[in-house]
């Protein structure tokens, strides 16, 4: 899809957005491994996209220290120039309308041990990382689809947006996103109709799904289409 159908979409229906954006070869290639442990011996190890799916047998635990640590993510992440050059479109697009759309990066990580090498990654890149909150789903309990599904949630209840948007290199993910669309619940849809006054004639739906899945060479591939 190109970027600029991409944003003529966003705009489709009136009111906030609102875009969850993956960070683990979403916005950076990245070479952190988890361990799979097992009576205190190492297993095997995952990267991100053998993480998202795998389940744990029977005796076994994850061991997160190459997940969080900062400075090995800052000193061996590559960007993604198609995703930065997205987000930072995305940023200035919401600044120059004074929207109250909003950019949230959704993580499977859990909390680092020091956010500030974290952080600085971004910097270096100019993203503007300061202004987009971090989520990470990592701190929650259960698959990473659910968990960042129990995200997403979390904000819609709000009942402020219009649209939602999912950025993610991992089928599972987005397509466990779209099932919301199928599964919000009612009292969701009734605050947003009361948050925009809107009228029962209404030509769009109340909320608008887009799921957008990063392929290898950083183009995105809308799912459900």
């Amino acid at each position: 899809m190109r970027f600029r159908g991409f944003l003529n979409e966003l705009t489709s229906v009136y009111g906030a957005g609102i875009t969850f954006i993956d960070i683990d070869e979403t916005i950076f290639r990245t070479f952190a491994m988890i361990k799979v442990m097992k009576d205190g011996n190492e297993i095997k190890k995952l990267n991100n996209q053998e993480y998202n799916t795998y389940k744990l047998k029977p005796g076994e635990n994850f061991d997160y220290g190459e997940f969080r640590d900062s400075e090995f993510f800052n000193k061996t992440s590559i960007p993604i120039p198609q995703t930065i050059k997205r987000i930072k479109k995305m940023v200035a697009g919401i600044k120059k309308k004074e929207s109250n759309s909003k950019i949230i990066f959704l993580t499977a990580r859990a909390d680092f041990v020091d956010k500030e090498p974290f952080l600085n990654t971004f910097r270096k890149y100019g993203i503007p990382i300061d202004d987009i909150y971090v989520e990470r789903a990592g701190n929650l309990k259960g698959t990473v689809a659910g968990v960042k599904k129990q995200v997403i949630m979390k904000y819609l209840g709000s009942g402020q947006y219009r649209r939602v948007r999912m950025i993610d290199d991992d089928m599972t993910n987005v397509k466990e996103f779209l099932k919301i669309e199928k599964e919000l619940p009612q009292a969701i849809i009734d605050k947003i109709k009361q948050t925009y006054n809107i009228p029962e004639d209404e030509k769009f739906p109340v909320i608008q799904f887009f799921g957008l899945l990063v392929l290898k060479n950083g183009s995105l591939k809308r799912i459900g289409e």
